[in-house]
């Protein structure tokens, strides 16, 4: 490990001003696999340091001009980027640059939890949270490696049984009428506004024996009950790419109806913190200017109870949801 004795005790001291914290006794494998965040992206802050160490004058000299941004330098910053290099393959690079233990708790950030919404309702399943989740995975354009998102590959691990930490949090979301009840209501025959869905993923098709249409069954269900209008928009089934931003613009009509004047509900599922630049754009661009007095109303009602930038259904980073409800 890097040089280090994975079963190595350590005892940490922690100083005034310490960049990150960390657990005052631990191993140095408990080290690097809980509190360092060794696979995350280093800065040039991370550079500059690690030249300070390094022993092989070539090596060093590379580090240099990544901080100096020369013309080699910004080279290589830009291949080890293109490859998504994190901080052990940086490490593994320059074999020569070795910081202490001690250095590198205040060279690397610490991991940060990853938050993803509750997929399962707490009166179907009391006892249990489910979640649902997208693995993470690309591949190294220079090498050909598969490798795994940090948390989403952590999940993939773990057997049943496993115990791991997490902690639950209350959702500020606001939902209108369950769409069960919706159902329930047009099999007595009572008229009820449609719920639009926006649903994107890369793949129509089961790849890999998983698909990416997530709850496919369950969508068309509604759909067929007359209570859910779907608009996929699957990015890799054709040569040019479509994604739900698009599918807005084309159903830029129906959207603005249901917002301006049917009191319509607008949640976007896969951000947490604040709705995506590219659903915002594709309001102001919808042809014929339909879109364009929402993209204002939007504007002003982004901290209204209007808007929900929060998932519902799930959060992951391949597979964006979109829905919008009519109230």
């Amino acid at each position: 490990m890097m040089g280090f004795d994975a079963a190595q005790h350590l005892r940490i001291l922690p100083l005034e001003g310490a960049r990150n914290w960390c657990p005052t006794e631990l191993s140095v494998r408990q080290l690097f696999s809980h509190v360092l965040d060794i696979f995350g992206k280093p800065n040039r802050k991370f550079f500059q340091t690690l030249a300070l160490f390094a022993k092989d004058e070539a090596e060093k000299k590379q580090l240099q001009s990544i901080v100096e941004n020369s013309k080699e330098g910004a080279a290589l910053y830009r291949d080890l980027t293109h490859d998504f290099a994190h901080h052990a393959d940086v490490l593994k690079k320059f074999a020569s640059a070795r910081p202490p233990i001690e250095h590198l708790l205040q060279m690397m950030p610490v991991l940060k939890p990853r938050s993803y919404s509750i997929a399962s309702s707490p009166l179907m399943h009391p006892d249990k949270i489910q979640l649902c989740v997208v693995l993470v995975d690309w591949t190294v354009e220079s090498t050909k490696e598969l490798r795994l998102g940090e948390c989403t590959g952590y999940m993939q691990m773990q057997k049943p049984g496993a115990q791991i930490m997490c902690a639950v949090r209350s959702s500020a979301i606001v939902l209108p009428k369950d769409v069960h009840e919706r159902v329930m209501q047009a099999r007595q025959g009572i008229k009820v506004g449609k719920c639009m869905l926006f649903f994107g993923a890369r793949y129509k098709q089961e790849r890999a024996t998983m698909s990416e249409w997530l709850y496919r069954d369950e969508f068309e269900g509604y759909e067929k009950e007359g209570v859910l209008q779907m608009h996929t928009a699957f990015s890799r089934e054709q040569a040019r790419k479509i994604y739900v931003q698009h599918r807005i613009v084309e159903a830029g009509a129906d959207v603005a109806e249901k917002m301006l004047n049917q009191g319509g509900h607008f949640y976007v599922c896969g951000s947490a913190r604040q709705v995506p630049e590219d659903i915002y754009t594709a309001m102001k661009e919808a042809p014929n200017g339909s879109i364009g007095p929402l993209w204002t109303y939007i504007y002003f009602l982004t901290s209204s109870p209007k808007i929900f930038n929060n998932s519902f259904l799930l959060v992951c980073p391949r597979t964006r949801i979109l829905s919008l409800i009519k109230s």
